[in-house]
């Protein structure tokens, strides 16, 4: 699943420059804007999207929100009062589980947020599959735009890393060679034969291995090998 953040009528290029900054920490690199009403690429938004130029530079830009959702298929709004009685707002700390719930169902998701004044129009509102706030103690002053969106990023950093991990946590297939054949070296000189179930479990183990416990393992191999058969590598 790809998360987007989206950004309707935005209007301070310092807002759109924090927002990819915040996005791109926390593992997301896509961001909409819908009707912007400032420079994506001026002054004020490249200094503060400090090492997310990538993101800026990489902006789509959409003249409604309905042609994003064309192509997002989940639509998530974001809104800090309740404008309709009839609205069921999420928490925007419970986001990441509904999402995660779904990740098998829907391609991309969506998480919109509207203009600095006045925040997501109500025609945009109604295209949003799911509306969610962030809890205050007191409505104002509120957050601004470019601190709302960092939150929700960190809360959705828990989507974007068990993707990323799962996606790191399988090694190429250089790497599973060495391993297995500095890994067969070892359990062959410790006697633990081919056909044992010790044997074939280790093995096993070592495949699930993630990058830092393969490094871990490359590190015990090399003082390993250099004691018990004088090689370096």
């Amino acid at each position: 699943m790809k998360i987007i953040f989206v950004l309707c009528d935005t209007a301070r290029e310092e807002n759109v420059g924090a927002a990819a900054r915040a996005v791109k920490t926390m593992g997301v690199d896509a961001l909409y804007l819908v009707r912007p009403l400032c420079d994506h690429l001026g002054k004020r938004s490249r200094a503060t999207a400090h090492g997310s130029l990538d993101v800026l530079e990489n902006v789509r830009i959409f003249d409604a929100l309905e042609d994003v959702k064309e192509e997002v298929s989940f639509l998530v709004g974001s809104a800090a009062k309740k404008r309709n009685i009839r609205e069921d707002r999420h928490d925007a700390a419970g986001l990441p589980d509904i999402l995660l719930e779904k990740k098998d169902l829907i391609r991309a998701a969506g998480v919109v947020f509207g203009g600095e004044e006045s925040g997501l129009a109500n025609r945009d509102l109604d295209l949003c599959d799911l509306l969610t706030t962030i809890p205050m103690i007191r409505p104002y002053p509120s957050l601004n735009l470019a601190q709302a969106v960092m939150v929700y990023a960190a809360h959705l950093s828990k989507v974007t890393l068990e993707l990323a991990q799962k996606k790191e946590n399988v090694p190429t297939g250089d790497e599973l060679r060495i391993v297995r054949t500095k890994a067969l070296e070892v359990l062959s000189d410790v006697d633990i034969p081919h056909d044992h179930i010790i044997h074939r479990r280790i093995m096993e183990r070592l495949m699930l291995m993630g990058r830092d416990d393969m490094h871990l393992f490359h590190s015990f191999c090399k003082f390993y090998l250099k004691k018990y058969h004088g090689r370096v590598k």
